[in-house]
């Protein structure tokens, strides 16, 4: 799937996502959401996830079918895993403190437990330290993007380490 990240001009940036079978969807973005959507893309990627949000969009949900009444009691769990992740590491990045895989590990399992998702394995300092140097790349990408430019990402991203 291609992602297409713009950066708006005047206003809002827009999020689109283009299928393997030519099929799209798009949105427009809170200033919040490009960063918190770079990390997803780096999260799912490197976790190998299928069913984060940026999986299920490439298997036909709609941007804005997330938004929609009762979605969250119809993502599946790989889906939880993945927004309680990028949540905690979105924590982090407002709060300027990077986190022990341990106290990151604690925070993930509390997040989990709080919204009714199984449990998640360990993350491993590497697997940590992996998603937040391919989450740093994309960031440096969005940040040097001109307004009015759009970020194209090819997902599942390679990860390619050094």
């Amino acid at each position: 799937m291609i992602i297409q990240l713009k950066k708006g001009r005047d206003g809002a940036s827009t999020l689109a996502c283009i299928r393997a079978d030519g099929s799209r969807t798009w949105g427009k973005l809170h200033p919040f959401f490009p960063l918190h959507d770079l990390t997803h893309c780096a999260t799912e990627s490197v976790l190998d996830f299928q069913q984060g949000f940026f999986g299920l969009v490439a298997s036909g949900w709609n941007i804005d079918d997330f938004a929609a009444k009762g979605a969250s009691r119809r993502l599946p769990v790989q889906a939880g895993w993945a927004e309680s992740i990028v949540g905690i590491l979105d924590q982090e990045r407002g709060a300027g403190r990077v986190l022990s895989a341990s106290e990151f590990n604690e925070a993930l399992a509390e997040s989990l437990r709080g919204q009714d998702f199984a449990a998640f394995r360990e993350l491993k300092e590497e697997e940590l330290a992996r998603v937040r140097a391919l989450r740093a790349r994309l960031f440096e990408q969005w940040h040097a993007l001109p307004a009015g430019e759009t970020l194209e990402l090819k997902f599942p991203l390679a990860w390619v380490m050094g």
